[in-house]
């Protein structure tokens, strides 16, 4: 009994001196308590919270990171929505959306009441199927465009058969119930100048018993340009046959089309023109002419240097332009052969004669370094555009009459002082698209990359004449 006594009391003994020795060396075993967690519960629940019955059914424990498919819930009028609250923050899920699961999550099943808005036309007979809505109750619908045709111009909806105009195109509804609208249209006269889209649909009529009508602009709220009208549908580059914005319209009657554009015409070049002809070229001017070298980036000639400023004009111009080009123009060899290429005015429009009397002085000055004076056409605007997204007015009307003022003052003549690249008659013919820094900006004044391109390459061209 003794010896079994002492063999107990020498293995106690032994475990004793081998857990000191664990301790003491840090090779602690952690227990199971310690690991991380990686698996999450997934919780459902009615929009009370409450998790019993048919809920209490549906969760699940999954691990770190699956992505799971929350329930399908399928109530007649109603939206399903599973929502959840992570560090306080409310999510909302369709029913049967995928999610990743990264914690224990907890979704209550939200339930919205849905109504449907429909549009018919002005009898209430047919209904316009491609145009109905049906929505969550309290959310908000912007009313939609209806049609129109040579004989009816659409002119909004109304809320009864043969009623009134109650809402106009774009105007925002909140929807509480369901909702029916009908199209109301008005009687187009039969005289007058109809215009189509380019693909052949009424889009307005333009009165022009006096003769003094002009071609509007347009905006399709798309970066697709609409550069003028035609006889001819389906056109998508002007002839010497075609009109732009801001052209008299020639006859009182018959048809017009838009000339349309599109975005995927719209191809820089190649290669970009180098001017071999002058071993420095300046490129002067405002927003346009930044944006040239931003669309540049590192293909900018090596010989070519650019001085412009956003939003500037001739003020700018005086006080700060002038001086940076006289500098960098003093430090060339006297001899070296440069081109100045002046491209600004579109930010003063009503400023051209005043451009004239300065631009002839510092013509003057400038050709006694062995400058050639160029003056680049302030190319085309979409008025339409420009008024769509608030920018500041300019015209049509405005570019032709500033750039008229400039080639007759500054460019022509045995005595001119620079000499004209017109580059707005090119891009009005052959086309140009407005997307400032392919942004998605269609602001109807500044370009995309590729017309930046097109104009830099086409200037770098004419000075290789």
């Amino acid at each position: 009994m003794k010896r079994i006594t002492a063999i107990w009391k020498h293995t106690f003994l032994l475990i004793v001196i081998l857990s000191a020795v664990c301790l003491l060396g840090n090779t602690q075993k952690v227990s199971a308590a310690s690991y991380s967690e990686t698996t999450c519960k997934v919780i459902f629940a009615n929009a009370k919270g409450q998790t019993a019955g048919f809920y209490h059914n549906l969760a699940k424990t999954v691990e770190e990171g699956t992505v799971i498919q929350l329930p399908e819930i399928n109530r007649d009028g109603y939206q399903a929505y599973w929502v959840t609250k992570i560090e306080g923050k409310e999510y909302k899920y369709k029913a049967g959306q995928k999610v990743t699961i990264n914690q224990t999550t907890k979704f209550c099943l939200n339930l919205y009441k849905e109504y449907t808005v429909r549009f018919y036309t002005a009898n209430g007979r047919n209904e316009y199927t491609s145009l109905r809505k049906t929505v969550v109750a309290g959310s908000r619908i912007k009313m939609p465009t209806g049609n129109s045709n040579g004989n009816y111009k659409f002119a909004g909806w109304a809320t009864k058969v043969g009623g009134s105009v109650s809402k106009k195109k774009g105007a925002t509804v909140k929807v509480k119930s369901n909702l029916k609208f009908y199209v109301v249209q008005q009687k187009v006269s039969t005289s007058g100048v109809k215009l189509y889209k380019y693909d052949g649909t009424y889009w307005k009529t333009v009165s022009n018993t006096n003769g003094k009508a002009t071609f509007p602009a347009v905006s399709l709220g798309t970066g697709n340009m609409v550069l003028g009208w035609s006889k001819t549908q389906g056109k998508n580059t002007l002839s010497s046959s075609d009109y732009k914005a801001g052209d008299r319209i020639p006859t009182k009657n018959g048809k017009y089309y838009m000339v349309i554009f599109g975005m995927s015409m719209d191809r820089a070049p190649s290669v970009i023109t180098k001017a071999t002809k002058f071993d420095k070229v300046y490129c002067v001017g405002d927003s346009r002419t930044a944006d040239t070298k931003m669309a540049l980036g590192v293909a900018v000639p090596s010989n070519v240097e650019f001085i412009a400023k956003w939003g500037e004009g001739l003020y700018w111009f005086k006080s700060t332009g002038y001086r940076q080009l006289l500098s960098s123009v003093s430090k060339q060899p006297k001899n070296s052969k440069k081109a100045v290429i002046i491209n600004l005015g579109v930010n003063d429009l009503n400023n051209g004669r005043a451009y004239v009397t300065y631009m002839k002085k510092v013509a003057a000055n400038l050709k006694k370094y062995n400058c050639k004076m160029y003056y680049l056409s302030v190319n085309p605007v979409n008025s339409a555009m420009i008024k769509s997204v608030g920018g500041k007015a300019r015209s049509e009307a405005q570019i032709a009459s500033f750039n008229r003022t400039i080639y007759k003052n500054l460019c022509s003549g045995k005595n001119k002082s620079f000499t004209y690249i017109n580059s707005c008659t090119n891009l009005q013919v052959k086309g140009w698209i407005s997307n400032r820094h392919d942004m998605g900006i269609y602001d109807g004044l500044h370009y995309s990359n590729a017309t930046y391109l097109r104009i830099f390459d086409y200037c770098m061209r004419y000075l290789n004449r």
